[in-house]
Formats: structure tokens, sequence, C-alpha cells
């Protein structure tokens, strides 16, 4: 069953309407640079809308004298009609809707890249019957036109920000509709158990409706459970995919917390000074290490502060530490016995397979009881090879659960499908209740309604403005 058809079952309300989608008006032509501003060899200038091909035209001075051929790259000159002067030529792509990125008639400039010129043809274009694009409009369109769902529109969002492997493998299973093709597996075995207990309901007195056996229905849902609790299993993995493995550094103060952040990252990101206590809150920040994507938090030394300051940034600290995949418990190699007994404490409180010891400042020497510590010295440059080798170590570990099946890498993605579990737990509850048909059909209806929500098959206005104002502009 496609996840855009028209003749979905009522379990699900109409994909969310043009006019309450927050733009302004969805046929409107618009335009936007596609490609990363400044200058470069080509830029890519995106339009789409209804009429956006006739505005077009008017600015163009072709060589052939025929239309232009949809999907076909054709030469022209862009003029300006006020000084009736060519302002560059290039190469333009027509596509008429709805066979389209958008589902609308569009078209695409591939000009000079130099930013006067692209500067040049937007003005042009934006006094001619074009507006700018909204950030993320062109995809927004083609969502609201049954093109894609919102989970691949997601998807593409993730695969334009991917900077690393892992990130583009969270990505594509999105953008390729493979993570909506399972959903709605799910969603449609859920429809169909509800068209037996319809048939059941509206039908009590037929003979064929009373060879309809609940068990049949409790083995398809029950089905429908497993695969929802394996799809929830795999957020821990699909997470680390999308956003990083968030990577905690934590120790006394003076343990060399900021200057290893600072080392990892590769810039003065932490102050650092003699002092304890210079760190007072928590420093987060993304990180690449041998391609792979972390998110690095220094964080305040654990001490008994005086300073409420610095008591909320220690709390703060601790706090980040138990949502951490991986912990970095730093103690120097003039630690006291009170800094290690501290490590000790905090090993035990946060579990000892999340925690990596770490001893720094080994270039002061290596004490005896430092045996189970990864020994580096950020100012010798000793050491850090192998502490990102433990770091990549776990980050693979994470990802390396992932295989072909699809997998839950969004937030949103999780919450929806932890509100299908609950249903269906109430299903069962009330099924061995021995409630009526009609609220075990309400159960199913409304884990139905939760999956459709992953789709963007029923209302979804709030989420779409909180989607697709954070894409580029121009995608």
């Amino acid at each position: 069953m496609n996840a855009n058809d028209p003749k979905r079952s009522e379990t699900s309300s109409p994909t969310a309407s043009p006019a309450s989608a927050g733009l302004r008006f969805v046929g409107e032509p618009i335009a936007a640079l596609a490609t990363t501003p400044g200058a470069s060899a080509v830029a890519l200038i995106r339009m789409s809308g209804e009429g956006c091909l006739p505005l077009l035209e008017k600015l163009l001075r072709r060589r052939a004298k025929a239309a232009p051929a949809p999907r076909m790259m054709m030469m022209a000159h862009f003029m300006d009609p006020e000084q009736q002067t060519v302002v560059d030529e290039l190469m333009t792509a027509v596509f008429h809707g709805p066979a389209s990125f958008t589902g609308e008639d569009s078209a695409e400039l591939y000009c000079h890249g130099g930013p006067y010129i692209v500067g040049r043809i937007l003005k042009i274009l934006y006094s001619h019957g074009f507006r700018p694009a909204e950030p993320g409009e062109f995809t927004r369109r083609a969502f609201l036109h049954g093109k894609m769902d919102l989970s691949s529109a997601e998807g593409i969002k993730q695969l334009v920000e991917a900077q690393t492997e892992q990130q583009w493998l969270a990505a594509r299973q999105l953008a390729t509709g493979r993570f909506a093709r399972t959903i709605e597996d799910l969603r449609a075995s859920l429809v169909e158990s509800m068209a037996y207990l319809a048939a059941r309901i509206d039908f009590p007195d037929e003979g064929d409706t009373q060879d309809v056996d609940l068990s049949m229905v409790h083995e398809r849902v029950e089905k429908v459970m497993k695969r929802i609790q394996k799809l929830e299993e795999s957020y821990g993995s699909g997470r680390v995919a999308a956003q990083g493995l968030m990577v905690t550094i934590l120790g006394r103060p003076n343990m060399g917390k900021s200057t290893l952040m600072n080392t990892l990252l590769g810039k003065e990101r932490a102050i650092v000074t003699e002092h304890a206590g210079t760190t007072r809150d928590y420093l987060e920040e993304p990180c690449r290490i041998k391609g792979r994507l972390i998110r690095l938090v220094d964080t305040a030394g654990v001490r008994d502060a005086k300073d409420a300051v610095e008591k909320v940034g220690i709390a703060r600290g601790l706090e980040l530490a138990q949502e951490s995949d991986l912990i970095l418990l730093l103690n120097a190699a003039d630690a006291g016995p009170e800094d290690r007994a501290e490590t000790d404490r905090l090993e035990s409180e946060l579990g000892q397979e999340r925690c990596v010891r770490v001893l720094t400042k080994s270039d002061l020497g290596v004490p005896a009881w430092a045996n189970n510590y990864v020994t580096i010295s950020c100012k010798a440059e000793r050491g850090l090879e192998q502490l990102e080798q433990e770091i990549v170590k776990r980050v693979d570990g994470f990802v390396g659960k992932l295989s072909e099946e699809p997998f839950v890498s969004s937030a949103r993605h999780l919450a929806a499908l932890q509100t299908a579990k609950a249903d269906l737990i109430a299903y069962f509850t009330a099924e061995e209740a021995g409630h009526y048909d009609e609220l075990l059909a309400f159960e199913l209806q409304n884990a139905a309604r939760a999956l459709s929500s992953i789709l963007g098959t029923i209302d979804v206005e709030d989420v779409l403005d909180k989607i697709f104002r954070d894409f580029c502009v121009g995608k």
C-alpha cells in the first residue's frame, strides 16, 4: 500500500493541506540558489510553482525556436529585460508537473557561479514574478503534493547535512523510503486487523463473521508488536549513526579535561588555566575522529564547590554523563589519593562498561596505580592515537549493529513507535479482560494513527513547521 494513496483507510486523516502548511501559497512561483553561496565554477538556481515556466521563458533567449524539451539540458542566454543585455550564457532544464521533484512545474538554471552573476539573476527573477523560497520549501511542496512521505523528507535534510559515513547510512534509509515502507507495512497490518473486527461488529449475526476468530487478529497484532519492539531497540545504534556518539569528559578539577577537549577538536574551544574551577558549565562540540562523528562534552571539575553557579554546572555535568554513550574519566599523573577515590566512585555510579579511564599529563611520569588507564600527554602529543582508537571502537560497536533492516534514528519516530506500542499493550489488556470488539478496534485505531504520524498522513502542521524550518534555502 502506498503511503500517499488517497484511497487509504479512514483510520488516518488526509495529508495536511497547503492552506494549513504555513506557506503563503503553495502554487506561487518560487526561486532560490540551491548551491553554496560564494564563488564557484557553476551555481544552480531552482524554480517551482504554477506558471513558473512561462515566467522564465520571458527572461531567456534560446537558440532553438522549438519549445524546450522536458528533462533535457539546453543552452540559453539569461536576459535583463530592462536593459536588454545578456547577464549570462547558461544551461537550463525544465520539468513538467507532476513528474518533477515538487510535483509542480519546475526549472533549473546552471549558471556561472560568480556572486555577481548569481545575485543579478536572482534579483531579476524576484522582480519578474518569482519570490524567494523559504527554507525547505521545495521539499515541503514535494511532501504536500504526495511525492514523498514525511520521514523521507527528513532523510533528505539529513543527507544534505551528512558529514560522515555513519550519518549518510542513517539518512539514506529515510530518504530512499525504506523506513517508510516498513512503517506502512505495520500500519496496513493493523488496518487489516481492524477490518476483521469491523466485520464482527457490523454483522454479528452473519455466519461468515462468526468464523472470524479473535486468535487471527491476536496473531497479526502480536507480529506488529514484535516488529515495533525491534525497531525501538535499534534506536541506540541509530541515534549514534545520525547524531554521533556522545562522549563526556569527567573528572576532578585540573585533571586536563579542557586541554583534552581542545586537543581532540584541534582548536582552542575551552578556556584552560591553572586555577581550579575554570570550567563552571559544560561545553558541547561536534568532533570527527577518523571519519566518525562524536559529540564531545567538557564538564566542570567534580568537587564540593562553594559557588552556587559552579554547583549547578557540576550537577549538570553529572547528568550529561548519565546520558552519555562513553565517559572519559580523567586523572592526571600527579593526582592524589582523593582524586583516585573519586574516579572509583564515579565509575561505580556510572557503570564500568561505559567508562574509560584516561591518565593525563603522562609527560610527568606514569605512576604504578595507572596500569588500567589509557595513558596520554596532550603537551607531548603522546598516547592520543590509542585514545582515538578506543573512541572509534565504541562508535563502530554501535553502528556495526545496524544491518540492512530498517532502524530508528529520530527521536520523533521513536516517540511515535512508543505511543503505538502503548496502544497495542492496551489492546492486549482489553482482549484479555474480554472487552467488546469496539474497544479493541479503538486501541488498534490509535496505534495506526501513531504510525501514520511518522509518515505525515495525519494533520501535522506543527510537526511540518518544526521539521522544515531547519532546512537550507533551495532544498
